[in-house]
């Protein structure tokens, strides 16, 4: 089959990796316009963009949907329409343009969490199961009737970058599944379950704060969320510090600490239990629970590893972080 791909992100890459490597051609690949990255905010090519231009595949960027696009869209030949990230809704009109079958690779087991940031909320909300689901797509933003799903378990010390590996190991397999059912016209779409319907939502700078008096279990979550990018944070001395890696500590090993808690006035939580190269950095939250830090990375610097920021920073049970 002849297969139009729209992808904008890394994700996306290795979808269209596997795709040209199949028995599936690429007539065209559909990205966004280059934008600024980094400290300099120079403008960088697409990263899409630079694999379909390694595979000497023909692309088109795009910032907005317009008559020129439309124009250009017609002109197009291809069986099947694969989305992958692209990161824009596509309008209505587009559908209209075409009779080929449109799919979507999902990162969720919809209907659960349809919309923006379903890898963040399968970790936001510490589910144990996560899975790929690969759509029709229709107008309305991840409604389409489901042609597959795989579901994958999750672990605790899985975070944003390594359950998206797993989307990516697992979904490609799964795409490529679905494009060779079809290209015989084997497999049909089954509606979604309408009672079953969770949204994800998107992230704002405020969604990233730590909130040391959330549960430890939720702290984790958050910090699992969204590290390594753009990182969970907290402030310590008016500085802003990510935490990338954290723990809940156990039940009866944070027992041993009540006393200390005791010993310094009970304070409030975000209060730094124990900060040494042996035991780690313990910080207290709701309930007297506890979060056992292991990765950390200063404002303006580099990750680092508990006992490094220990010695460079000079952190000492007794403070607290914000």
């Amino acid at each position: 089959m002849k297969i139009l791909f729209f992808g904008s992100s890394e994700i996306s890459v290795p979808f269209l990796e596997e795709i040209y490597k199949s028995s599936h051609s690429i007539s065209m690949v559909v990205t966004v316009s280059d934008k600024p990255a980094g400290r300099g905010k120079k403008i960088t090519p697409n990263i899409v963009k630079s694999k379909a231009t390694e595979l000497g595949i023909d692309f088109m960027q795009v910032e907005g949907f317009d008559d020129s696009f439309f124009n250009e869209f017609t002109k197009l030949e291809f069986d099947t329409v694969v989305i992958a990230s692209f990161g824009k809704i596509l309008p209505e009109k587009i559908f209209k343009l075409t009779s080929a079958r449109w799919l979507n690779v999902h990162p969720s087991l919809l209907p659960r969490y349809r919309g923006p940031t379903p890898i963040i909320s399968t970790l936001l909300n510490g589910d144990k199961v996560a899975g790929v689901s690969i759509i029709e797509v229709v107008h309305e933003v991840d409604a389409g009737g489901i042609y597959a799903q795989v579901k994958f378990g999750v672990e605790e010390d899985d975070n944003r970058d390594s359950l998206e590996s797993k989307v990516v190991n697992f979904g490609k397999q799964l795409l490529m599944t679905v494009l060779d059912l079809m290209e015989y016209k084997a497999l049909k779409p089954y509606p979604q379950d309408g009672d079953s319907i969770i949204y994800s939502h998107k992230i704002t700078k405020e969604d990233l704060e730590i909130n040391w008096d959330s549960s430890a279990v939720e702290i984790v979550n958050k910090v699992r969320a969204f590290s390594s990018n753009p990182g969970a944070y907290c402030l310590w001395k008016g500085s802003r510090i990510k935490i990338l890696k954290a723990s809940v500590l156990n039940e009866d090993i944070s027992k041993g600490y009540l006393d200390k808690l005791k010993n310094n006035g009970n304070k409030k939580n975000g209060f730094v239990i124990e900060a040494d190269k042996k035991t780690g950095i313990l910080v207290k939250c709701n309930k007297n629970e506890m979060v056992k830090v292991e990765l950390l990375q200063p404002q303006g610097g580099k990750a680092m590893s508990v006992m490094d920021f220990i010695n460079g920073y000079r952190l000492e049970a007794g403070e607290s972080f914000e």
